[in-house]
């Protein structure tokens, strides 16, 4: 053990580590990787439910609303092509059952209800109130309708002031006293 080195020690970790990452099997460690090609299609009782849970998380104001911008094909687009099936499935079945739940709790359908009554039941569902699947896909659609809304065109350079390319450099520029 006298000619060990600090090089000898590197280079047969390095090895080591490369060896581990070439042979790693995937089915021996039991994990499944799985990318499906499975469509995020809504039905057109989903996609209702879809549009009422954006219009009522974003609705229209003196500004533009989440569906005046177009976010709920943002929100489907980004569902379907950076989620997993578990989580789009979650989705979808929050969707179907979204207007069953809230005639549940309301005795009435949410396309009678009022703005009031569809926040209050949102606020629910984000409690709990409906179970930890519900509450998950409601933060993801909540997440994904800010993230659409705040980088939509309109949104950012009329609201935000964006500017895509900003002026130009001018250093010598004389200054007015």
């Amino acid at each position: 053990m006298n000619d060990f080195s600090r090089r000898k020690w590197l280079k047969g970790m390095a090895l080591a580590t490369l060896g581990s990452v070439t042979f790693y099997d995937l089915q021996a460690a039991n994990v499944s990787v799985e990318f499906s090609k499975a469509s995020f299609d809504l039905s057109n009782e989903e996609d209702s439910m879809l549009t009422i849970c954006l219009d009522t998380i974003l609705p229209e104001s003196n500004i533009p609303g989440a569906i005046s911008l177009g976010v709920p094909v943002f929100v489907k687009t980004m569902v379907k092509d950076c989620y997993e099936n578990k989580a789009q499935v979650a989705i979808k079945q929050f969707l179907g059952s979204f207007g069953k739940d809230f005639q549940g709790i309301y005795s009435k359908s949410i396309l009678q209800a009022s703005v009031a009554e569809k926040e209050q039941f949102l606020f629910q569902v984000a409690k709990g109130k409906l179970g930890e699947t519900a509450q998950k896909s409601l933060e993801t659609i909540k997440g994904l309708t800010i993230q659409g809304f705040l980088t939509s065109e309109k949104i950012m350079t009329e609201q935000l002031n964006y500017v895509m390319a900003p002026g130009f450099f001018n250093g010598c520029a004389t200054i007015k006293k």
